[in-house]
């Protein structure tokens, strides 16, 4: 048997094994917790309340935990109503089961972990690049373009298991939405066949508004947006001879604008497109001021993901990221130029 097959079908396996856990903790009305990767986008979020909103059809109480407030340009998706800011262990319930999207590890999860935890059985859904291999009911398949493509196939699952229509309108909004965002509207090279078919049914299928989700997700912008964006181009920097694009960004220069860390969303992807680079690294001061927080876009032989893995992060390929603690902003820029620039030298060899 071939390894892609033998993927496929453990995969297949796996979702069933799944689907048939949370059917029959749903049908016990049982209490649910979604855990999308901390600063949710449109894949973490469309795949978590997706779950969220099939399970709830099949008699669970199902909630999103999130760390922090959604981004403005998620806001307008359906299903948010069901999202829960975790604050301290006074946000924390007592949870039947738990499943954590669009991340490899709990660990990913930040201030949510120990909560997390907490909950003796849990899922992993996730398609990012990771050592070790799956266990359990831990669905990592790095083959497919996005958490949301999986989360299809174990709503499409659940339906088969439950004789029950699950799909809906705002369920394929969602989906559409974490499909859109991890393809870059199906333009990256992890777009699949499996993921543009699935698109494909549910335009068919149901009402979404494509426009709509086309500009709130990628279009929509603020003046504080353009402000700290151009602050952001001015001061950037060319690298090994014009191959790495590099970005600083301060909490000086995020706090003089007013603005916040969302607002940089899509920046490192569209530094990558400039002419000549190879690699783009924006690196930006957490709010308080205790981490550096890394995107690394790549168009070159650089594995953005083993690029990131080195610093403890980890990802896609061409597109990945990690979290620096105890260093300075100067420090980072040293680090990551050092080791970008070894990365380069050798994959160019």
């Amino acid at each position: 048997m071939s390894s892609f097959n033998q993927d496929r079908n453990e995969i297949a396996a796996t979702l069933s094994r799944l689907a048939a856990v949370l059917l029959e903790y749903s049908q016990k009305n049982a209490k649910l917790g979604i855990f999308p990767h901390a600063r949710a986008d449109g894949d973490a979020l469309g795949a978590a309340l997706s779950l969220t909103l099939a399970l709830q059809q099949l008699g669970a109480s199902a909630t999103v935990f999130t760390d922090e407030e959604l981004a403005p340009s998620l806001k307008f998706l359906p299903g948010t109503d069901n999202v829960s800011v975790y604050r301290d262990e006074k946000s924390e319930q007592q949870l039947d089961f738990v499943i954590a999207v669009d991340l490899n590890s709990p660990d990913r999860l930040e201030r949510r972990e120990e909560f997390f935890m907490k909950t003796e059985q849990y899922a992993l859904i996730d398609h990012h690049v990771r050592k070790q291999e799956n266990k359990g009911l831990e669905l990592v398949y790095t083959k497919a373009s996005s958490t949301c493509e999986l989360v299809f196939r174990l709503i499409e699952e659940l339906e088969t298991l439950s004789s029950q229509k699950l799909f809906n309108d705002d369920i394929a909004t969602l989906l559409i939405a974490g499909l859109m965002t991890d393809t870059g509207r199906f333009s990256y090279n992890n777009t699949t066949p499996r993921g543009l078919r699935q698109t494909a049914w549910l335009i068919e299928e149901f009402n979404v508004n494509l426009s709509t989700l086309t500009h709130e997700l990628f279009e929509r912008t603020t003046v504080t947006q353009l402000q700290i964006r151009g602050d952001i181009f001015a001061s950037m920097r060319l690298e090994a001879g014009g191959r790495i694009l590099l970005a600083a960004v301060s909490r000086d220069m995020m706090d003089q604008r007013g603005a916040r860390d969302d607002d940089l969303d899509y920046l490192s992807s569209e530094m990558r497109e400039a002419d000549g680079v190879d690699v783009s690294i924006l690196l930006r001061e957490s709010p308080d001021r205790s981490e550096i927080q890394a995107s690394v876009r790549s168009n070159s032989c650089l594995d953005a993901a083993a690029f990131s893995k080195h610093f403890g992060g980890g990802g896609h390929v061409r597109a990945a990221g990690f979290t620096l603690e105890d260093v300075s902003l100067a420090e980072a820029e040293t680090l990551a130029l050092a080791q970008a620039e070894i990365m380069l030298d050798q994959c160019k060899l």
